[in-house]
């Protein structure tokens, strides 16, 4: 059964009650997925604009692909390279476009928070638009000097980003948590919680991934999205408040690399292990990543002596030092 793919309403919008953008160079051009400046970093990868990253998320079935998009300097460039691929973009692509657009607006603004929320706030309460010639679902297009149409989903994202910020649901220590959708993938590996900075939000990795595994859906985009450090609740084997910022000192004594993954997982897969035993396999597969991945964070578990490697047959338990909670 194909699924119905429901577009969202065409809106009409007067430019003189309107906040714009159509080139970059222009005052709110920052706002455009094309502006330079906003650097992001996924994974440990260097990505130049959002609009690269946008388009990278096309394809995570095709890495090569990926690869070729994020590596060009200049954002239509890096758009372009996608078009001879369109054919194949994930097949889930026109459902999930619309998050996946969202989360990377998130992204650009937890990786520059001054300088786009700054921005965003400096809109007030207008609508924000993006005046477009040929783009009529992201932007609207004029219909004369005046008047902008268009279903202006880019514009009506920024808008909900922007109240985000006001309101305080998202704010400059926001953990951006990956979309909940199959295969959310760059490079063949599992996209990790966005920081603006090294920190660690202990548990918002695994809840992550449960709710992909479930297939359940959260009650708003935020709450999944984004999860505050300071929002530390009892969680579903009833650890406080005071456990859980325990574990925060735990983990920040190690010196992670500000986009370093493995800080997100160690401690999920040190309490794996002190249930039981694994192979790299089994815990590759419980952590839904490749398995090249799972052994790199393991060797570096094993250095951090967090994690002991047994032989014969080769398996993973977890060492005293870090006992469960």
């Amino acid at each position: 059964m194909v699924a119905v793919v429901k577009l969202p309403e065409s809106r009409t919008y007067n430019r003189q009650e309107c906040i714009t953008f159509r080139k970059t160079a222009e005052r709110f051009g920052g706002l455009s997925n094309m502006a330079g400046g906003y650097i992001l970093n996924i994974n440990g990868v260097k990505i130049l604009t959002s609009e690269a990253l946008y388009q990278a998320c096309r394809f995570p079935h095709m890495p090569e692909v990926q690869r070729l998009i994020i590596a060009e300097r200049s954002p239509m460039t890096a758009k372009m390279k996608s078009k001879p691929y369109r054919d194949n973009s994930r097949s889930d692509w026109d459902i999930v476009r619309t998050k996946i657009m969202r989360w990377c607006l998130q992204v650009k603004l937890i990786q520059n928070w001054d300088k786009f929320s700054k921005l965003l706030l400096e809109t007030g309460d207008l609508p924000i638009v993006e005046d477009s010639r040929k783009d009529d679902f992201w932007g609207a297009k004029p219909e004369d000097e005046e008047f902008l149409t268009g279903a202006n989903v880019l514009g009506r994202l920024l808008m909900q980003v922007r109240e985000q910020i006001a309101s305080g649901k998202l704010t400059s220590e926001t953990i951006v948590q990956p979309l909940p959708i199959q295969d959310f993938l760059l490079y063949g590996q599992d996209i990790s919680p966005i920081v603006a900075s090294g920190e660690y939000y202990p548990g918002s990795y695994m809840r992550s991934l449960d709710l992909i595994k479930s297939g359940s859906q959260p009650s708003s985009d935020v709450d999944l999205l984004s999860i505050s450090k300071h929002e530390l609740e009892r969680d579903e084997e009833g650890r406080s408040n005071e456990n859980l910022e325990k574990e925060l000192v735990e983990i920040a004594e190690f010196k992670f690399d500000k986009y370093d993954s493995l800080q997100f997982v160690l401690l999920p897969i040190v309490e794996k292990l002190q249930e039981s035993e694994h192979t790299d396999k089994e815990l590759a597969k419980l952590f839904t990543t490749n398995l090249k991945q799972m052994r790199d964070w393991l060797k570096r578990a094993v250095e951090l002596g967090k994690v002991r490697k047994l032989s014969k047959p080769v398996r993973y338990v977890a060492e005293s030092q870090l006992p469960l909670i």
